[in-house]
């Protein structure tokens, strides 16, 4: 679509997109093609300055009615020429009419019935144009213009130049996208200039819905980039209220013209923001980006936002024990600038810088990126690349103090990838870092639970009840703080161990492997390798010290293959099969030095369900380093088909068990079993399943099943099914939980969605979402409704939106959040 139909977008026109992440509405590919015209490929339409914005005809008029009768009145003049008549010029002009009337004495052709006039982009249609041939004139007032997608008309449109550029300038013109007899609807002003590929601007503008005005503003300079000009969104949430959130985008930066008085070259989008909502005020806003970077994963921008909260103790999910300011702010940066160095590398220098308020800043205002990043990081980091390693510094800052955080100013990486040593068949990969490393805990957690804890003594039940706002290795240490004697001085080094451990690390691994294939069909890879870490300037009650590490492995497979002959079942997605089987096994032993018992680390191990890698120059948790003998047993099926001439992967299945001679973790004997699935049968179904429970006992002794079913049963329909299980985790909680997502197309104009998340551990509906959609041939109205079930209050919200279905950025199904 090109830039022009981009002013459509504009919520000041009430045609605006809610863009939400499309969940609910169809595909645009599914829904019905709108009536449009396409108009006659150019050549270059001639224009004459100041002349009404009519193509002149030129002087070897042809004019065809295609062997209908042609008559003529000798009293009057006038030839008149049955249709349909094709009237076709030099310069790529043709008109066609249901009639056409020649007057010899007025010296013009009358054209009538249907008139469509096609030359290069612009396409005008109507009951009747006249061309005066002798002044080189073609009046068609009343006719309708199409600059595509533009429907314009006007009583007289012209044209001007304007710094180089010719600019269209249409007096009581009207515009429309909607290209039927009866579009639904206009926008309307007493003057309209169209800049081509740049804007539109509108004076004394009016929308009309169907015949009806519905809003009016004085002035209004309208980009044709979607993501530029006004925007607007409306809608209702329960921790809002009734909000209505602005935006207006314009290019900043590049050289102004003196003779346009405009900037060339704008490289900057800013995109400013004027929220109104009625529970929590009035918030202000500006998002920069940098549009000259031409790779995507290149952004740069910074984010600015302010809010004066009228209700900032609102509670949503949890209960805040903390009182928050009332005034509300966040700061982002966040840029990929690369530096262009000729040394064989690739330079660049990143930022990813966060300032908040507080910490519920992102759960209030800014609910999608909470989900996904609840503690944002902010760092600053340089970093080389090539073929076979990465060199980076990087700068890990605490800027918000209401978070737990770890700190590294700075921490420099050497990172080598798998490669042969000197052109031989051995491989190495490693890794070495420096760094001064530090956790910092929150103040709040400092002020209010830490330090009114450690002035307790351990028996008294206030300590009992703070020490268990503690986890973790923080309530371990805590209780061994609490079991010293006041005066005892190792209270003071655990206190700091506690609240702000730091170091100075250095870390080294370096691994060796050596693959072969052994007899034509074993694939066996045995590996060793070593490592050093060396900690100074430790804070806390222990001294510097050093660990080290040694590494044995092998890896080992088998690939056997069969062809199960020409399956042939289109239903299911066969054009014969193969079936490939891999058995494998691999052997990890890492022997190191136990840490000291009062050392408390940063780069610690996390609470996961998955299991956890066995190589050694991948695991990140480097002051979590245990000893482990472990043995991975496992097995890898695949299902090859035919599809679009080429092979593709029906079915994966990956199955294993750890038995561990020497558990890091615990005192498990046997992991639990993994089974690790994808299928895609078809394109419109797919399935991944992920389980693992115990086979042995000794094991992990913990049950999970994580599914997801996607599939469209008809044309018309989008089914999506996700259950997680979780069962007797010794960390995580429990969790049964149903995540269910319908769309069906009811009629040609007409479609629903719903979602909802149940979880059946508690029979809570978390979700419940609805949305309804109408289309109005080239547009198409959303109305959503969801509620959620924050177990601490629940929460309702409301979107409306209008959509045009061809705009690029309009994607459909839309998705609606009351978070």
């Amino acid at each position: 679509m090109s830039k022009i139909g981009a002013w459509v977008l504009s919520p000041v026109l009430f045609l605006a997109v809610v863009a939400l992440d499309a969940q609910i509405l169809p595909d645009a590919e599914s829904m019905p093609e709108v009536d449009t015209i396409t108009p006659v490929p150019p050549p270059e339409i001639p224009f004459g300055g100041g002349e009404a914005l009519m193509p002149g005809l030129p002087e070897n008029l042809k004019i065809n009615n295609f062997g209908r009768e042609i008559s003529y009145d000798s009293a009057t003049g006038l030839f008149r020429w049955g249709g349909p008549v094709k009237v076709t010029g030099d310069n790529g002009l043709e008109i066609f009419a249901d009639s056409a009337v020649v007057d010899t004495k007025e010296e013009k052709v009358t054209l009538e019935g249907d008139v469509s006039i096609y030359q290069g982009n612009i396409l005008q249609r109507g009951d009747r144009a006249v061309y005066f041939y002798e002044r080189n004139f073609l009046d068609t007032a009343g006719l309708r213009v199409s600059l595509d997608p533009i429907l314009l008309e006007a009583g007289q449109f012209t044209v001007e130049e304007r710094g180089g550029k010719r600019v269209y300038v249409g007096q009581d013109a009207g515009i429309t996208t909607h290209d039927v007899e009866n579009p639904n609807y206009w926008v309307r002003a007493a003057e309209t200039t169209i800049y081509p590929d740049d804007r539109i601007v509108f004076k004394n503008l009016k929308l009309y819905a169907g015949g009806i005005p519905i809003f009016w503003l004085p002035y209004l300079s309208q980009p044709l980039d979607s993501e530029l000009g006004y925007h607007f969104v409306p809608g209702s949430r329960t921790s809002w209220g009734p909000y209505l959130l602005n935006s207006y985008g314009i290019m900043l930066g590049g050289k102004r013209n003196p003779e346009t008085g405009e900037n060339e070259d704008a490289w900057l989008l800013s995109q400013w923001r004027f929220d109104i909502m009625s529970r929590r005020g009035t918030g202000l806003g500006v998002d920069l980006r940098d549009t000259r970077q031409d790779v995507p994963s290149f952004f740069s921008g910074l984010g600015l936002y302010y809010l004066n909260d009228l209700e900032p103790n609102l509670e949503r999910a949890a209960e805040r024990p903390f009182p928050v300011n009332e005034d509300r702010y966040g700061i982002a940066l966040k840029t990929r600038t690369p530096l262009g160095l000729n040394d064989g590398g690739k330079w660049r220098l990143d930022s990813n810088l966060n300032l908040l308020s507080d910490e519920y800043y992102l759960e209030d205002f800014d609910p999608t990126r909470y989900r996904n990043d609840p503690a944002p990081d902010n760092t600053l980091g340089l970093y080389r690349r090539d073929d076979r390693s990465l060199l980076s510094f990087l700068a890990r800052l605490r800027l918000n103090d209401f978070y737990r955080t770890d700190t590294r100013l700075p921490e420099i990486a050497f990172d080598m990838a798998r490669a042969p040593v000197l052109g031989s068949p051995l491989l190495h990969e490693g890794s070495s870092s420096f760094g001064i490393l530090g956790a910092r805990t929150s103040d709040r957690t400092r002020r209010d639970i830490i330090d009114p804890l450690l002035s307790l003594p351990a028996g008294d039940p206030r300590a009992r009840r703070l020490l268990n706002e503690l986890r973790g290795y923080e309530r371990e240490i805590a209780a061994r703080i609490l079991s010293l004697s006041p005066g005892d001085p190792r209270r003071e080094a655990l206190r700091t161990q506690l609240v702000d451990p730091g170091f100075a690390r250095f870390h080294t691994y370096q691994e060796l492997s050596l693959p072969m294939t052994l007899g034509g069909f074993l694939n066996f890879t045995p590996q060793a390798g070593a490592g050093y870490t060396r900690y100074e300037a430790v804070d806390g009650p222990v001294d510097a010290f050093d660990r080290s590490l040694l590494h044995v492995g092998t890896e080992t497979s088998l690939k056997f293959s069969k062809d199960l002959g020409a399956f042939e079942e289109p239903g299911i997605g066969l054009d014969g099969l193969i079936h490939v089987l891999q058995p494998y096994a691999s052997w990890s032993v890492v022997s190191t030095d136990g840490s000291e018992s009062d050392f408390r680390g940063v780069d610690r191990l996390t609470v996961t369900t998955r299991p956890r890698t066995l190589d050694p120059v991948r695991y990140t948790a480097i002051d979590d380093f245990r000893s482990w003998n472990t043995i991975r047993l496992g097995t890898r099926n695949r299902l090859l088909t035919r599809r679009d001439g080429q092979s593709f992967e029906w079915l994966y299945m990956n199955t294993f068990i750890d038995h561990f001679i020497d558990d890091p973790e615990g005192n498990r004997n046997f992991s639990n079993l993994y089974n690790d699935i994808r299928w895609s049968p078809l394109p419109w179904m797919a399935v991944d399943l992920e389980t693992q429970f115990p086979m042995v006992s000794g094991g992990s002794d913990f049950n999970e099943f994580n599914a997801r079913l996607r599939f469209l049963p008809t044309p018309n329909m989008d089914v999506s099914v996700g259950y997680r299980f979780l069962d007797d985790h010794p960390v995580l909680l429990d969790s049964n939980r149903v995540d269910l997502r319908f769309y069906t197309r009811l009629t040609e104009n007409w479609g629903v969605g719903t979602q909802h998340i149940v979880e059946l551990d508690d029979g809570t509906l978390e979700l419940q979402q609805y949305t309804v959609h109408r289309d109005f041939g080239n547009w198409v109205a959303g109305l959503g409704i969801t509620q959620r079930d924050n177990r601490i209050r629940n929460e309702y919200g409301v979107v409306l939106s209008f959509t045009l279905k061809d705009f690029p950025s309009a994607t459909l199904p839309f998705k609606i959040d009351a978070e």
